[in-house]
């Protein structure tokens, strides 16, 4: 082995690293050239390879995103002085959603980076030495990966270059950490808490996703409601009759319901849940089942008298596993029946919604419910946030087997271009499709169709990658918010985003485009769409009018 680079691409492929996302610069350039640069579709085989962004951030948010998908840990780099302060972006939103995540960056200007890196890191350390490098490289693995966060590597140029030590390379890989039983008397407790409910309801948080057959096994057992994180919108099917969508400020009505009407609720890995959906609970006896190690900061309502919450610590997987022989399975189905019919209501409503339209305009909800009817399976679905995630909650129904992505905690503009360009270099044998707002698009997702041309000779004959960019010409999630706090519907649009013809920008890049601006042809422009190989930039434009459901819940109580 010729220098501490390729030492370093090595530990990176033991520590499961498969693609490397960046920008270049000089302190880096000995790592670059010590990764693969792929000239066909990549494998396992050729791993870790480098995937260059058009900017830091981007790189952050792509490294991101492959960790969210894959359960991997996720990689990025960038040279020193400003970019690491354009990488912070990114790995703010690795930092929010718990996500692990390793950045390398080059040395020069070493201590500003660090302090930089030290911001948002559960591990950030200089390197100074080649010796220091392999060990420094393992710890900060280790530490990404155990605590859920990113971790940070300043590494000089003169390093990487340096002549390699001649003794054997070992790698990053970990063993993996000893699964703990709860405690039995623990179990119990929880078991009589829940037992003893009339209403009760599970919530499935991002910590809880690997548990959600535990999850949907309690709820039967215990004619339960279900309801899922924005981050865990993925863990349970939308077709289960009982499943209340996203349980959030601006989630689903029919989750917000159960968790206001449960006597009886069980927390699982959710540390991802927003405080105020627990807001007045006070006397609902709690569950909470929650990682070994408890994150910082983790939404375990505290607010909750202590004799009524149950904390059962360890891997939420075991927990249930070991929670459950323990319960009865309850004879009273009337709670049960009642959630059922209260998610098929609001799904009806839905349905109702989605198929409005006023004068020419597309309705944007009619976009993602006709998406919803024609999603391929395995379909990773990735939301910006603005109204494309209002739409992305309300009427999109995931199956078995599909994924969702998206800037959870942080909520980024802009960042689901490069998690969907992520996405499908991570799952490349799975249709990715994005769904961003035309602020959020100009914000930050304009470059990285650039990238994506970079790679139209990997990308052009696998499985559509689809960027649907819904053009209302406003920032329209501000609109309604300055709306509702006027409690003023008919508040002229407010936050005007530029004209822009997003199709003939993707031609102009070498990209297929169609551009949508008739209601009656949603359905069809998605099935033609859907069946092509690569990528494409899908244009709808649609009614900046239509509100989403938190919006006209405030119009109609204003009205009242």
């Amino acid at each position: 082995m010729g220098n501490m680079a390729e030492v370093v691409a090595a530990r990176l492929r033991g520590a499961g690293v498969e693609r490397v996302y960046g920008v270049p610069g000089l302190a880096l350039d000995p790592l670059i050239r010590a990764l693969e640069v792929p000239r066909s579709v990549p494998t396992r085989a050729g791993v870790p390879w480098f995937a260059q962004a058009r900017g830091e951030e981007s790189a952050a948010l792509m490294a991101c995103a492959d960790a969210k998908l894959t359960g991997r840990l996720g990689c990025c780099l960038a040279p020193p002085g400003a970019g690491v302060l354009r990488l912070l972006g990114g790995l703010y939103d690795a930092a929010a959603d718990r996500t692990p995540v390793l950045a390398l960056v080059g040395g020069a200007d070493g201590d500003l980076a660090l302090r930089h890196l030290a911001e948002v890191s559960v591990f950030c350390e200089p390197v100074s030495r080649p010796e220091q490098l392999p060990d420094a490289l393992r710890r900060a693995a280790r530490a990404a990966l155990t605590e859920r966060g990113v971790a940070g590597l300043v590494v000089p140029r003169e390093v990487l270059t340096a002549t390699a030590p001649d003794e054997p390379a070992d790698d990053c890989a970990l063993a993996p950490a000893p699964v703990r039983r709860p405690d039995e008397r623990v179990l119990r407790r929880a078991a009589d808490v829940l037992g003893e409910g009339r209403r009760p309801a599970v919530v499935v948080g991002n910590a809880g996703r690997a548990a959600s057959a535990g999850a949907a096994g309690v709820a039967a057992l215990l004619g339960a409601g279900v309801a899922v994180t924005a981050l865990a919108r993925d863990a349970l099917p939308d077709d289960l009759p009982y499943q209340t969508g996203v349980a959030g400020p601006l989630g689903s009505a029919a989750a917000a319901t159960l968790l206001r009407e449960c006597d009886t609720l069980l927390l699982v890995g959710a540390e991802d849940l927003d405080h105020g959906m627990l807001r007045d609970r006070a006397r609902c006896r709690t569950v909470v089942v929650e990682p070994e190690e408890a994150p910082r900061g983790m939404a375990v309502p505290d607010r909750f008298p202590a004799d009524a919450t149950v904390r059962v610590s360890g891997d939420p997987s075991t927990a249930l596993e070991a929670l459950i022989p323990l319960l009865r399975r309850t004879t009273d189905r009337a709670w049960r029946v009642h959630v059922e019919d209260l998610v098929r209501t609001w799904r009806a409503e839905g349905r109702t919604r989605a198929g409005r339209y006023f004068g020419t305009s597309v309705n944007p909800r009619s976009v993602v419910a006709e998406l919803s009817e024609r999603l391929p399976d395995r379909a990773v679905v990735v939301t910006d946030s603005g109204t494309a995630l209002d739409w992305w909650t309300r009427h999109l129904r995931l199956r078995n087997g599909m994924r969702s992505l998206l800037s959870g905690h942080l909520g980024l503009p802009g960042a689901a271009v490069p998690y969907a360009v992520a996405a499908k270099f991570a799952a490349p044998e799975r249709p990715v499709i994005a769904l961003v707002g035309d602020g959020a698009f100009q914000g930050g997702g304009l470059n990285e169709l650039i990238t994506v041309r970079r790679h139209l000779g990997l990308l052009g004959e696998l499985p559509p990658l689809v960027f649907c960019v819904l053009n209302n010409g406003d920032l329209n999630r501000l609109t309604w918010q300055r709306r509702a706090a006027a409690r003023d519907p008919l508040l002229p649009l407010s936050a005007e985003v530029p004209a822009m013809p997003y199709a003939d920008w993707a031609r102009l890049a070498g990209l297929p485009a169609v551009r949508c601006d008739r209601p009656r042809h949603v359905a069809s422009v998605w099935a033609d769409v859907l069946t092509r190989p690569g990528p494409v930039l899908l244009e709808f434009v649609v009614d900046g009018e239509i509100p989403p459901d938190w919006a006209a819940a405030t119009a109609s109580a204003a009205v009242a």
